[in-house]
């Protein structure tokens, strides 16, 4: 009788939806990912295939889930490709559009409407996906853009000259209407000829949308080393450089509700030596505070409140046979009173990356890897009820023990 009893109990565990089994979770969670080079779509517990026999890498949401952006290009034999054929899917309708090619992986949708901008070499265009008119070239000659936070607009970095030596001029686009646009000066980076800059990443507004945070980056394989990260105010007064870090545009992170920005600082492109979680506070820009322990590195991050973070942290240690290569597992960290706690423990040869804090600060999801496949995971806060939500993901980009995971998952949060 107990046998019977337990083999009822197991079936209707298999049975139960998500939701039941991740505890406090109540709303549906919804993300893009790429399976075997394809694109395809979880909504809670449905997978939906969009596309057969592509190579598709950068899932993006739109602002309010109803189109997809994708690209889709040549699989390359080392590392990703940086320039495709732009994809876009609407998900009520089921159709594909093809709507340029030789884009780069810098495609952004705009924050509040379904509008999609894009860079072809140095051209910025922008299309309303809604109309699907005549895209529109809003400027040439940039390096990068970022959407302006009111969705009016965009700041773009360009160079003076092609001298690697030459400034580094920031301007704002502000969109009057679909034609009409005008270009504005914001701030002039100057260069000096030690500095060897040539670009910057996006851009990311605080909280307040006073401050501005971002890299500065050096040309060729410096930038793999080490970037300056960087802040400036939005009224163009105040520029300050905070410190080194690596290239990788999720290390720095604005709190959800006030202007403390959180980095991974440490140069040296090796992800398992000298990366240490870094808070600045911005009033007070020359000081940064340190919450990594001696010996350790911290390697991906995100906050779940003003008060709390989550880190992807492991041993230091420099590269040596990848068997034995540390890998991380995520720590919950108070910032009020410093108080960290390991809340994921996969196996050895597991890592775990790319916490995400969901379901309005009540659930915790991450990535987990054995170097060959990788899953998507949700929790509790604490790391109990687990689940893995979605098996087999492609890996990301693999660089010196960091993995780019931005160009095989997305995850859709209103």
């Amino acid at each position: 009788m107990k046998k019977y009893s337990l083999i009822l109990s197991i079936f209707l565990f298999l049975l139960l939806p998500f939701s039941d089994v991740s505890g406090e979770r109540k709303d549906e969670l919804k993300a893009a990912f790429i399976k075997k080079d394809d694109l395809w779509i979880k909504n809670d517990q449905k997978e939906i295939r969009i596309t057969d026999g592509k190579y598709v890498r950068y899932p993006k949401w739109s602002y309010n889930g109803e189109w997809l952006a994708y690209l889709s290009g040549k699989k390359q034999e080392y590392g990703a490709f940086y320039t495709g054929d732009l994809w876009l899917y609407h998900i009520k309708s089921k159709r594909s559009f093809k709507l340029s090619t030789n884009v780069s992986n810098n495609f952004q949708w705009s924050p509040n409407q379904n509008s999609i901008a894009y860079q072809i070499e140095k051209d910025l265009k922008m299309i309303n996906v809604k109309t699907m008119n005549k895209p529109v070239q809003l400027s040439t000659g940039i390096l990068v853009f970022s959407w302006l936070p009111e969705g009016n607009g965009f700041l773009v970095a360009s160079k003076i000259s092609e001298n690697v030596f030459s400034d580094i001029v920031l301007s704002k686009i502000n969109i009057k209407s679909n034609n009409h646009f005008v270009k504005k000066h914001f701030y002039t980076i100057h260069v000096a000829k030690k500095d060897y800059f040539y670009d910057t990443s996006q851009f990311k507004w605080s909280h307040d949308r006073n401050w501005i945070a971002f890299e500065i980056e050096p040309t060729g394989s410096l930038s793999a080393d080490s970037n300056v990260l960087s802040v400036i105010s939005s009224n163009a007064t105040n520029f300050h450089k905070i410190d080194e870090m690596l290239h990788y545009e999720e290390w720095f992170q604005w709190a959800p509700a006030n202007n403390y920005l959180a980095f991974i600082k440490g140069d040296n492109r090796v992800s398992t030596i000298n990366k240490k979680l870094a808070i600045n506070k911005v009033a007070n820009t020359k000081l940064n505070y340190i919450y990594t322990p001696k010996g350790f590195v911290d390697r991906d991050l995100n906050w779940k409140s003003n008060h709390q973070i989550y880190v992807s942290r492991s041993i230091e240690k420099d590269l040596v046979d990848i068997s034995k290569r540390p890998m991380p597992s995520i720590y919950q960290i108070n910032l009020k009173n410093n108080m960290q706690k390991k809340v994921t423990f996969p196996l050895l040869n597991e890592g775990d990356f790319f916490p995400e804090s969901v379901n309005n600060g009540n659930n915790l999801l991450w990535i987990r890897t054995n170097r060959k496949e990788a899953s998507v995971l949700v929790s509790n806060l604490d790391g109990s009820g687990q689940v893995k939500w979605i098996p087999k993901l492609d890996l990301g980009t693999w660089y010196y023990e960091h993995w780019e995971w931005s160009e095989v998952f997305n995850l859709y949060q209103k």
